[in-house]
Parts: structure tokens; C-alpha cells; sequence
């Protein structure tokens, strides 16, 4: 009996070691260190740490290395076609010689609102873009509530109450992680498909771009770093939030031209017209239909369906020029009409399935300008009758 609980003390300390082992060489490998050729187009491999040495061969801009040790200005590496041999430090890039700071996430109790980045450090200061939860952006001071942020090459300011901070490898852009149905993507500790999986995160996820190599970005993301294939990332704030929801849909920021002034919400694209709502800068509405001179939105803490002028909102998502296609049920001609009435003069006939400039949307007639025309068209023979 003792000699069995003997032999089984033994097995037990030899599988405790075995997992030791495991973990230890685990461990090594997520400590590896990689780097990415920059600063020139191409890097050479030398047999030696000269830059006299034998020609190995010649890596471009962006491709990936492993580093396996240093000598004098250069680094021992692994190609990634399994050659060894030496390059330069001045054009290697490393992943343990990232700069650290504060960087806010962007932290809303309500997950479907956004942050305001702003041009100066106050409420009534102009919208350069709006921010979702989970964008990274770098600290670089604080005062009064505020910090001042950057964001690859975008600064401005965002309340930090609506951030958590995280003291991270601090990156010089932002992307998205971009899969078919947001599913999960790998990050890996190394720029390898075969690479040991750190964790999964899912699509529309925000990263901090630490480097962006050819075929695998280095990044981060909730204090984890590590690669991701670039088939799954892009850059910016690709989001399907940050393009109307995912459903295709455009909104639009006020932007008036004086920070303190308040945009009107009117009943009909008209000056004239009843006023449902004065929106500040930065305020958000979707946009049901655009126009040149008006756009039909909808302003959602209002519940009000409206118009404003658009010259005084920026839009996103939306096309450069707002178009209606003319549809007659009989395939033939719709008047453009001198106005919003049935007994206006017709200035000349849109042939059906031809398009014209949505100058202001409006509830049964629609302005426009056809071959370089103005007058109106009723809706129920637009594009703009399914919308």
C-alpha cells in the first residue's frame, strides 16, 4: 500500500511539473517579440550585424519579423519565410518598446448614446464627430471635466464623466473590427494564423492601432494587445452605429454657425412655419430625406418628425447630391409644376425612371431642379412616396 500511494506521490509531482513546463513555455511565447519593418520601403537581411555582411535578402515596408536577440544596432530576427539572419534597428518597430499613457474609453450608461468630441473644452462648442462606446482616445490633459484627446491625427475635447480611463500602450489610430454578422475574430501573439489565441472579440468592436503591419495589425483592446488579421479590421470609426445604425440610414449634427445660436425645427420647410423644437450644436437627428436648401428629419427626444435648413447641419452617410427618381405608374411623364399645387403652371414633363436634385422635401409635393429647372413634383410619382 505504501509503496502505490509512493508511486502515486511520484506521478503527481511529475504531472505538477509537466503543467509548470506547459505554462512556462506558454507564458514565453506570448512574451515573444515581433517587429515591423518602417521608415523605408525595404529592409535588408544580413548573415551578420554589419551592414557589410552577406545580402540574405530584402523585406518591404510593413512586413512582420521575430525578434530573437541584438547585437551592436541590430536585431537577430526570424523572417517570415523561416530565414534567420540580422537587420537594422533604426527600421524595426518592436511590440515591447510601445509608449504608455491614459487612454478614455468612451463610457455611456446608455450603450445606444454618444459622446460629443468637441473643438473646445465647452457645450456650446462645435461637434467635430460623435464618439461611441468603446472608442480609445489618447489623454493628453485634463481641466475642469474635460480632457483634451487625440485620436489619430483628430483633437478635441469630451466630458470625462462619460469615459473610464485605462492606463495602456497608447496607439495612432483607431479601428474597427469589421466580420461577416459581427461575429468574433482572434487575437493572436503573433502575426500568424498558427499564432496562439490571446482571446476573441466581436465585430464592431473599436481597437487602438499600435502598428499596422501587412497582413496583421498589432492593437489593442481592453488592456489585451495583440495581432488581428487585417481582413477583419478597418480603419476609422467603421461601426455599423457609425453609419446610421447599420441600417443604412443618415443623420446629420447642428452646426450653426454661432455656437450659442439654436437651430429650428419648423413644421414645413418653410421660415415661416411653425417652430417644433430649437436644437443646439451637436445635437443629433436621423434624416428621413435630404435636401439642398431643406432636409425632413426626425429628432428623437423630441418625438418630432420636422425640417431644418441644411446648410446649418453636417451630414453623415449621406450622398454628396440628394436625388428622387420620377416613377409614373404608366411608365410615362410627371409635370414639374411652378408650385406645391395642381393648378400651377407645368414647366416642362419629367419622363418616368429619370432623376432630379431634391432641393426640400415636403409632405406631398417635393422642390426640385431637373435639367438645370426648379419647380415641384408630388411625391406619390417619387421615390420619395416609400420613404
Amino acid at each position: 500500500m505504501k509503496k502505490k500511494m509512493r508511486c502515486l506521490a511520484r506521478a503527481l509531482r511529475m504531472l505538477c511539473a509537466a503543467c509548470l513546463l506547459v505554462t512556462v513555455l506558454s507564458a514565453a511565447a506570448l512574451a515573444e517579440t515581433y517587429a515591423v519593418v518602417t521608415g523605408t520601403q525595404s529592409l535588408n537581411l544580413r548573415a551578420g550585424a554589419s551592414s557589410s555582411s552577406q545580402w540574405l535578402g530584402a523585406y518591404p515596408r510593413g512586413a512582420w519579423v521575430r525578434v530573437n536577440g541584438s547585437q551592436n544596432n541590430f536585431f537577430y530576427v526570424l523572417t517570415g519565410d523561416n530565414k534567420t539572419g540580422y537587420m537594422s534597428k533604426n527600421f524595426l518597430a518592436t511590440t515591447d518598446a510601445l509608449m504608455y499613457g491614459n487612454v478614455a474609453i468612451v463610457s455611456n450608461a446608455k450603450a445606444t448614446a454618444f459622446l460629443n468630441l468637441r473643438a473646445t473644452p465647452s457645450y456650446s462648442a462645435e461637434v467635430i464627430t460623435i464618439l461611441y462606446n468603446g472608442v480609445p482616445l489618447t489623454i493628453l490633459s485634463a481641466e475642469n471635466g474635460w480632457y483634451r484627446v487625440q485620436m489619430g491625427d483628430t483633437l478635441g475635447y469630451v466630458r470625462s464623466e462619460f469615459t473610464t480611463v485605462s492606463y495602456q500602450p497608447i496607439g495612432t489610430k483607431v479601428g474597427t473590427i469589421k466580420t461577416p454578422n459581427n461575429t468574433a475574430v482572434n487575437m493572436r501573439a503573433a502575426p500568424s494564423a498558427s499564432g496562439a489565441v490571446i482571446r476573441q472579440f466581436a465585430g464592431d468592436r473599436y481597437v487602438a492601432v499600435l502598428y499596422q503591419g501587412n497582413n496583421w495589425w498589432y492593437v489593442c483592446i481592453d488592456g489585451f494587445t495583440g495581432f488581428i488579421s487585417s481582413d477583419f479590421l478597418a480603419e476609422g470609426l467603421q461601426a455599423s452605429r457609425d453609419q446610421g445604425g447599420g441600417s443604412g440610414a443618415g443623420y446629420a449634427i447642428v452646426n450653426n454657425p454661432v455656437s450659442s445660436q439654436r437651430l429650428n425645427l419648423r413644421e414645413s420647410p418653410s421660415t415661416a412655419s411653425t417652430i417644433v423644437a430649437r436644437l443646439a450644436n451637436g445635437y443629433r437627428l436621423s434624416v428621413l430625406v435630404q435636401g439642398t436648401e431643406w432636409s425632413k428629419v426626425y429628432a428623437e427626444s423630441y418625438a418630432a418628425t420636422g425640417y431644418v435648413l441644411t446648410k446649418y447641419v453636417k451630414l453623415y452617410n449621406l450622398p454628396a447630391t440628394p436625388t428622387l427618381k420620377v416613377i409614373h405608374p404608366q411608365g410615362s411623364f410627371v409635370n414639374l409644376r411652378s408650385s406645391a399645387a395642381m393648378t400651377a403652371s407645368v414647366i416642362t414633363r419629367i419622363p418616368s425612371g429619370k432623376s432630379a436634385t431634391i432641393i426640400a422635401p415636403g409632405q406631398d409635393w417635393t422642390k426640385v431642379r431637373y435639367n438645370g429647372l426648379t419647380g415641384y413634383v408630388m411625391n406619390y410619382f417619387t421615390s420619395i412616396a416609400g420613404k
